[in-house]
């Protein structure tokens, strides 16, 4: 190994980028004298152990120092793609027949539905609470349920103000989650009949911070006020490496007279750096539509979309939430983009909601680089997605940490260190 590499081990400094890649070649080489083409179990298992021993230097970790995922992933898989580029040419080596890409999905048998609630704990500490608040029953709990109804049906959206409201909807939690996580997974028109408070972006922000114990919006607010520019002059910094879609997106943040959001503004970046279209996350409307506009002019998917309402993504200055084909929370005036994109995240862990294949880089890069959730599985799971290549639709390989996301952190660590 590199004397540099050596020095930063001991140290427990990240290493750079060229002496990783160095060891990454040193051990595939070595690695090669006893098996010639070891699957990604065997080099997952060599890569804890290095981590274990080096977890400061070598291990997945956001800047916040905190482990993404199991910690190892990326440095095992560096090094089985190190072994699969040594065998390129070498098919006795190979374990497997070579890939080919799966049939295309015919249009009148295109697949599974995306439903909303695969039922998941994904990153969550408080999923199902298993017991009932103090003093309280499941007939209690269902009368004030009950009164929850009634106020809304009375008063609608103006009661959310009132402290009964509040006291409700916090003592009626385990209940909200019993609904939520049933099986079959409610629809989002039934979930807005027995639930309606739950669909304002008051209460789905407050139920999202007693599923993970910690206040979305206020992080996201630190990250994107932090991060966001530093992605921005990342990204500036060294324009020639990118690819036009990036370089367009830079245009227009350059072309634009308005102010724009940092965290706007890096999202969209990142969105086209991991080659993902915008409207797998973000839908276009003008400022003046209604909520009935919105649903009569665009085709709104079954996973949620933000509706940004204005000439343009970068100009929208106010929000909409749909789900399963349909408008189902207007924000607040006084709103600005971090609560936006605070009650888009949120709405896919209350409601138990998979990202998306179309969009889940950007989704994973925003819940670990932004929102630091970083649990040891991916909350994608989709079998399929549609190839960058040919346009058709591929098997979609499963990663327990999305190696995109896994590479640009690290990546951005090192240049941030430098700079």
């Amino acid at each position: 190994m590199r004397p540099s590499l050596r020095t930063c081990l001991a140290e427990k400094r990240r290493p750079k980028r060229e002496d990783r890649l160095h060891m990454v070649r040193v051990i595939a080489d070595d690695i090669k004298q006893v098996c010639l083409n070891p699957p990604l179990r065997q080099c997952l298992d060599l890569a804890k152990t290095m981590v274990e021993i080096y977890p400061e230097s070598l291990g997945d970790r956001t800047e916040e120092g905190e482990r993404m995922g199991s910690g190892y992933f990326c440095l095992g898989k560096q090094l089985r793609e190190r072994m699969q580029f040594l065998n390129r040419d070498n098919t006795l080596a190979r374990l497997r027949k070579p890939k080919r890409l799966a049939p295309p999905i015919e249009d009148d048998n295109p697949g599974p539905s995306m439903k909303c609630a695969k039922t998941d704990s994904y990153g969550c500490v408080n999923w199902q609470p298993l017991q009932l608040p103090e003093g309280e029953n499941r007939e209690s709990l269902l009368e004030k349920k009950r009164e929850l109804m009634t106020i809304y049906s009375l008063e609608g959206q103006r009661a959310a103000d009132q402290r009964r409201v509040d006291d409700l909807m916090t003592v009626t939690y385990e209940p909200q989650r019993r609904d939520l996580n049933a099986t079959p997974s409610p629809s989002m028109s039934q979930l807005q009949r027995d639930w309606p408070f739950l669909f304002m972006q008051k209460f789905l922000l407050k139920h999202f911070c007693l599923l993970t114990r910690f206040d979305l919006e206020s992080r996201l607010q630190e990250s994107l006020a932090k991060k966001g520019e530093r992605v921005l002059k990342y990204f500036k910094s060294q324009l020639l490496r990118w690819k036009k879609d990036v370089k367009m997106v830079l245009s227009c943040l350059e072309r634009q007279e308005e102010e724009v959001d940092p965290g706007l503004a890096a999202t969209l970046i990142m969105v086209a750096h991991f080659q993902e279209k915008e409207d797998a996350i973000f839908l276009l409307a003008d400022e003046t539509s209604t909520q009935a506009d919105v649903e009569a002019q665009l085709s709104l998917p079954n996973t949620p979309r933000l509706i940004m309402l204005g000439h343009s993504i970068l100009g929208a200055r106010k929000w909409m939430l749909s789900i399963e084909g349909g408008v189902v929370l207007k924000l607040s005036e006084t709103s600005n983009f971090t609560t936006a994109l605070a009650v888009l995240f949120a709405s896919y862990y209350v409601f138990n909601i998979e990202y998306p294949a179309e969009a889940a880089t950007s989704l994973e890069f925003i819940q670990r680089f932004f929102v630091r959730i970083n649990p040891e599985y991916s909350k994608c799971t989709a079998k399929t997605h549609v190839s960058r290549r040919t346009g058709k639709m591929v098997q979609r390989k499963s990663e327990s940490l999305n190696s995109h996301v896994g590479s640009f952190i690290r990546d951005f660590i090192d240049y941030d260190w430098k700079n």
